[in-house]
């Protein structure tokens, strides 16, 4: 199947500088491969993220539990037991538990992977279109300014950066997403939805995807347009406007 395939390429390569010369004829295969890289790469983000709901909702997330559930259950004393009653009683009970300090790790290598998986697709725009670009800024995504759009990400980066950087209490602008969240209290996997989570960053990348795809579009045009000396390009970024309104994708 590999040998079909590569002699399939070699053909295509061939056909190529047979059509456009050697110079150009490579030039149209190289792109050609880096487009055919960056789709197939798509599909493997997806898998990726898959695989990493499965590993945690299949093993890590039950394993920890029970591990810890095991561990501690029977530590506290008669006198110790009725004290930490007495406590509950009056401050409540908090959902933090001792797996949570594992099983909420999900979310910080969920948030790891959106940025990597960013970065990974603006490099690929960069080597379609022999850019140096380095911030998403400057192709025009701005996820910083774009609340609404961005939503699901800016709230697993809120997840995130309470987990390690605020001993797991909830950083204020996460309460806006989880008003039964209380600031004084750790937070805890029963707080969240992980397996809708996942299902919504699957959609984010995809979308995502689809912002850098119709990007590169427009960059190729802009270059056919200044060949030929023909102005299309404005109604394709007006499109590309229409995709980054400020609104829930």
């Amino acid at each position: 199947m590999m040998l079909d395939f590569a002699k399939k390429m070699i053909d295509l390569n061939e056909m190529t500088i047979k059509q456009f010369g050697k110079k150009r004829g490579d030039i149209f295969f190289s792109k050609l491969m880096n487009l055919s890289l960056f789709i197939v790469r798509m599909d493997g983000i997806i898998q990726e993220l898959d695989l990493y709901k499965s590993i945690y909702v299949d093993s890590i997330f039950s394993l920890t539990e029970k591990f810890y559930e095991s561990n501690f259950k029977n530590n506290l004393t008669d006198d110790e037991e009725k004290l930490m009653e007495g406590v509950y009683g009056i401050i409540g009970k908090p959902n933090h538990n001792f797996s949570d300090e594992i099983t909420l790790l999900f979310y910080v290598g969920l948030y790891h992977k959106i940025e990597n998986y960013e970065n990974e697709i603006l490099q690929f725009y960069n080597l379609m279109n022999e850019t140096k670009f380095k911030d998403l800024k400057n192709i025009g995504i701005d996820t910083a300014i774009k609340k609404n759009l961005f939503e699901d990400r800016d709230r697993i980066r809120l997840i995130s950066n309470s987990i390690k950087h605020n001993n797991y209490y909830p950083k204020n602008e996460l309460l806006k997403f989880y008003p039964y969240l209380k600031a004084d209290k750790k937070i805890s996997l029963i707080d969240f939805n992980p397996f809708e989570d996942m299902e919504l960053i699957k959609g984010y990348i995809k979308y995502f995807n689809l912002l850098i795809t119709f990007k590169n579009f427009i960059s190729k045009h802009e270059k056919l347009n200044s060949i030929i000396g023909k102005e299309t390009t404005i109604e394709f970024e007006n499109y590309f406007n229409d995709f980054m309104k400020d609104e829930s994708y």
